[in-house]
């Protein structure tokens, strides 16, 4: 796909997932392409000219003493005697029209077919009654996701509950994010 397409993919998804009980799904979504892709760099000072002054005068000329490095530009050798004369920190980039998509694919992807999955699992283990039970407990019904208590969203949650969503639309779903994702990735 070139970057129109992608672009126009990313419209696509946001579009239908908006006008869905889902849309609070592209708050999580949006916080993570805020977020950025954390990358490892390495910063290094600068090899010094004789003409350059020893002392900076101010933050902003000392701070141009030094260098961020991605580390994939550096060989191997290169990397260690980098990595033993400068620091390795976590800097972010912006994500890619590709990455952007991808995690869109994701988050539908799980809250379409990992979800309920989950959901009925934790279901079946907790309706098998486990040696000693007298009894005495009631039968879950239903799990509900909550968010954390520290999220704070636009729009309101939703449960998805696994025996509202049929098991031939989770694979359906499957198929199609598995096909879209190959697109993208292609």
């Amino acid at each position: 796909m070139n970057p129109f397409e992608m672009r126009r993919t990313e419209q696509a998804l946001r579009e239908a997932l908006q006008r869905t009980a889902l849309a609070w799904v592209l708050d999580d979504v949006d916080a993570a392409i805020a977020a950025g892709v954390p990358e490892e760099k390495i910063l290094r000072r600068r090899p010094q000219r004789r003409s350059d002054e020893p002392h900076a005068a101010t933050p902003a000329s000392a701070a141009l003493r030094y260098e961020a490095v991605d580390r994939n530009l550096l060989g191997a050798g290169e990397y260690e005697a980098s990595r033993k004369r400068g620091t390795l920190v976590i800097a972010t980039r912006a994500m890619t029209d590709q990455e952007r998509v991808q995690l869109l694919l994701d988050a539908v992807r799980r809250v379409l077919v990992e979800l309920p999955e989950i959901e009925l699992e934790t279901l079946k283990t907790l309706q098998t009654e486990p040696d000693g039970d007298d009894g005495r407990r009631t039968m879950a019904e239903g799990v509900v996701f909550e968010p954390d208590e520290s999220t704070r969203s636009r729009r309101s949650r939703t449960e998805i509950l696994a025996n509202r969503v049929p098991m031939e639309r989770r694979e359906r779903v499957s198929q199609l994010v598995t096909e879209v994702s190959r697109e993208v990735q292609g």
